[in-house]
């Protein structure tokens, strides 16, 4: 055995010896073997980014960047410009246009980092986005960004909007009164199945998450204010409760103090530039009049009176006053009662002109209700925002479609409704299209394209309140 062990013993030394003396042949350089070029990408990065907003992107795979001790994928080089695009078009610029460049300068991060797939957690959940120490976002789950999805761009603009939220916050301190508002609620262990979505709504947090931290908390209330807008907002809170509704309502006005006291910053007018990106750049109705109208957010009917004191108040269409006089002094019999347009979805809307009473004879006496000439109205989508207004084919049976049929009705209307019959048109918030802070989601105009400055507009029934 000893002589068969310094056999193996001297083969293998002999294999070494060989080895290093193969090795100390080798007459190679240690050098920097990446070959990487900039292109394309970098260009656009280094123009639309770097440049202006002195952001760099890091989208080429680094280990460092992430959870070591997780296996995230690199980016899919064809979704760098389309995320930084999105990055650029429905953050930087919506913040650029209302905080201005020296809002831009201090707080945008220098540097925005991108994964391809998300990062899991032990606990089932999966981040979206970090922000770290007040520079840097990390983006994750880039691979699955569908530019043709309203839901995914959204989806994804939440992410962003949440996190920089976390780099203010980084810079200006959270107002101590708004961790008062769920005080004893908040639940670090938000993934446990006790913390349900209906249990966290009924406290007052936007989302389960919202629950893990005041930050988070913070964070998503100002990103969904933002991204989903208004009328989401109060629709979710007035849902969830009058209880619940107070706490949503009292963190809003503690967000909306802090952006303007922090950063001389207005939410009503992120949220009304973010909207206006959204339907320019991506076409995007998610914010607009007919998503609210489907979502039932706002009433569907509005009040198209020219007699009444918002019309009184602000500056409509000369056209619209134009149209109905004739209305008003030959058909309208009810002074009370207001003329309104009742859109009933994106295809379809109903014109009501008060013209009287019914009277109804039952068992507990008379009962009255307005009469209406009523006159129902396709609308037929042309392409973007342009719309085609047409008489329906299919109309309503009621009395008060046949009343609106009488020729001596109908003469003193028919002007209006070859109006809408002639014409191409636009549905835009506000009076005239112009959205204002004051205006903004009380008002509706049926704007005319061919002439901008004629156009029908209606005031929009409040959001309900406690």
């Amino acid at each position: 055995m000893k002589t068969i062990f310094k056999i193996l013993t001297g083969i293998g030394l002999a294999s070494f010896l060989y080895s290093c003396h193969k090795e100390d042949r080798l007459n190679t350089k240690l050098e920097n073997y990446d070959m990487f070029q900039s292109g394309p990408i970098d260009e656009w990065i280094s123009k639309n980014l770097t440049d202006p907003y002195n952001i760099e992107v890091i989208y080429r795979y680094q280990r460092n960047m992430h959870d070591v001790n997780k296996n995230i994928a690199p980016v899919d080089e064809s979704k760098v410009v389309t995320q930084m695009e999105i990055v650029k078009k429905g953050f930087l610029e919506v913040y650029g246009k209302i905080g201005g460049q020296d809002f831009i300068k201090v707080y945008t991060p220098k540097q925005v980092v991108l994964f391809g797939s998300g990062d899991y957690d032990p606990d089932g959940s999966v981040k979206g986005g970090t922000a770290d120490g007040g520079r840097r976002i990390t983006l994750y789950g880039v691979n699955g960004l569908d530019i043709a999805n309203s839901n995914s761009v959204l989806g994804n603009l939440q992410v962003i909007h949440h996190e920089f939220t976390h780099i203010l916050n980084q810079n200006k301190v959270i107002p101590p009164e708004f961790e008062k508002v769920c005080v004893g609620d908040y639940y670090a262990n938000w993934t446990y199945f006790e913390n349900t979505p209906e249990l966290a709504r009924s406290l007052g947090f936007i989302t389960p998450y919202a629950r893990k931290s005041v930050g988070e908390d913070f964070a998503e209330i100002l990103s969904h204010l933002i991204v989903k807008g208004q009328l989401y907002y109060d629709q979710y809170a007035y849902d969830s409760g009058e209880k619940a509704y107070n706490k949503f309502k009292q963190k809003e006005a503690i967000v909306r103090d802090y952006m303007i006291k922090k950063f001389n910053i207005d939410v009503t007018q992120l949220q009304m530039e973010f909207q206006r990106v959204m339907e320019k750049e991506y076409e995007n109705q998610k914010l607009g009049l007919f998503a609210a109208i489907e979502d039932k957010t706002i009433n569907d009917t509005l009040d198209i009176d020219i007699r009444s004191d918002w019309a009184q108040q602000n500056k409509i269409s000369s056209q619209q006053t134009t149209l109905f006089k004739p209305i008003i002094e030959n058909v309208f019999a009810l002074p009370s009662q207001k003329i309104q347009l009742k859109i009933l979805s994106s295809k379809k809307m109903t014109l009501m002109i008060p013209n009287g009473t019914h009277y109804t004879i039952s068992l507990d006496g008379v009962v009255t209700r307005p009469k209406y000439a009523l006159y129902d109205f396709d609308i037929v989508n042309q392409r973007y925002n342009v719309y085609k207004i047409t008489s329906s084919k299919i109309i309503g049976s009621s009395d008060d479609h046949k009343n609106g049929d009488k020729p001596e009705i109908k003469k003193h209307v028919q002007p209006l409704l070859d109006y809408f019959e002639n014409g191409s048109f636009r549905f835009d918030w506000g009076i005239l299209g112009n959205q204002t802070i004051q205006n903004y989601l009380q008002f509706v105009t049926i704007q005319d394209i061919n002439n901008p400055e004629f156009g029908i507009t209606g005031k929009v029934k409040p959001p309900k309140k406690y």
